[in-house]
């Protein structure tokens, strides 16, 4: 971090590296330079690399009975989930989460006659009764996030995979804000499709991927007959060496991280509640995403809310990443019932290992006064 921003509270967009994973990567990289599909040694001691590498990953997620195909991010997976399935059936439906990332959002767009939206509770949750009435019988494929990139909230995918294996579709879950952050089991959960980032955990970034237990998709990205043909491409090999490292470091410490990040959290929340009582929270500390808040600042633009924490040492988000430039304000938090007044006021701060009690309660002061100027000049 640069001294002007010694304050880092994006983690969500991305994580700061592990050291451990930016070494394993760079001694992947020298030691085993050849191509995992050349037929020399090389090529060979690669390709076996490779697999023992994906063997190491999928039994830290507790993945079985599928494959990893390995990809360039969260945004490829989504795609590739989404549009392979999409394409290689064009008579079926989506039901697609009323907050789900752009990275899957673009199926209203794309398959704009296709897609149906699933709402969300007042509270953040899925309904797996709504769920399970929205089927239809083309209803071909369901898509939502494990745990919001906006708001943080997590949704029980355990529960609503069974609805949808009870309705006989499938289940496709974005899972880029939960890997590395939240226990994961995935031989108990009846998902599909379920997509990662390992930036978001503290990975090299240029690395994700999606775990496939139903391999009839329709690749994306063509050239070569890698990956079972799902994803033409040279493989990264030091990309997956970062991850397993990454991925590593967070569950070695998960089981603390998580209570003192949401205990970070609610003390940041009741801070600036108690200072700023008109704010709005759109997250939960006690159960969400650990050390993900959403806040919303009525009649305040949280667009120079943010410059203004910037300007003092302090990065935050005004939402996801992908659109933080935009000024429409963010579907997610309208999905909660917010209006647009109150939306358009929301900043997201999340944190991460490194991050320290004292630097937080500094952002809980300096954000009640940045927004006490702001709401005297609206």
């Amino acid at each position: 971090m640069t001294e002007r921003h010694r304050h880092y509270f994006d983690y969500a967009a991305s994580c700061p590296p592990w050291k451990e994973a930016l070494d394993a990567a760079d001694r992947c990289a020298l030691e085993f330079p050849g191509n995992p599909s050349a037929q020399h040694e090389a090529g060979r001691c690669a390709q076996e690399t490779w697999e023992t590498l994906a063997q190491r990953f999928t039994a830290l997620c507790k993945f079985t009975n599928g494959r990893l195909v390995a990809c360039s991010g969260g945004t490829e997976a989504n795609n590739l989930a989404i549009r392979g399935v999409m394409n290689r059936y064009p008579a079926g439906r989506l039901l697609l989460a009323a907050d789900a990332h752009p990275s899957a959002w673009f199926a209203t767009k794309e398959y704009a006659k296709r897609v149906d939206i699933l709402p969300l509770e007042k509270n953040g949750e899925i309904s797996p009764l709504k769920l399970s009435k929205m089927i239809r019988k083309d209803t071909l494929l369901v898509s939502c996030m494990h745990a919001s990139n906006e708001t943080g909230f997590v949704q029980n995918i355990a529960v609503l995979g069974a609805a949808c294996a009870e309705r006989k579709v499938l289940f496709h879950v974005d899972g880029v804000q939960a890997v590395g952050h939240l226990p994961l089991d995935l031989k108990i959960v009846p998902v599909n499709l379920y997509a990662f980032s390992v930036h978001k955990f503290g990975g090299p970034r240029g690395f994700g991927g999606l775990f496939v237990r139903f391999p009839d998709l329709s690749p994306q990205i063509l050239g070569g007959d890698q990956q079972d043909g799902l994803r033409a491409g040279t493989e990264n090999l030091p990309g997956l060496a970062g991850s397993v490292a990454a991925l590593e470091q967070c569950l070695a410490r998960i089981e603390t991280e998580i209570p003192r990040q949401r205990e970070l959290a609610a003390e940041l929340v009741a801070s600036v509640q108690a200072s700023f009582p008109s704010v709005l929270v759109n997250s939960d500390s006690a159960h969400g995403l650990p050390g993900l808040v959403s806040l919303s600042f009525p009649g305040i633009d949280a667009q120079v809310l943010i410059a203004d924490l910037d300007l003092q040492g302090f990065a935050v988000a005004a939402g996801g990443a992908c659109h933080a430039h935009r000024r429409e304000p963010s579907r997610a938090i309208l999905a909660l019932g917010r209006s647009k007044r109150e939306a358009q006021g929301t900043i997201r701060i999340s944190m991460g290992h490194a991050t320290r009690r004292d630097e937080v309660l500094a952002l809980a002061e300096v954000l009640v006064q940045a927004a006490a100027r702001q709401a005297a000049l609206a």
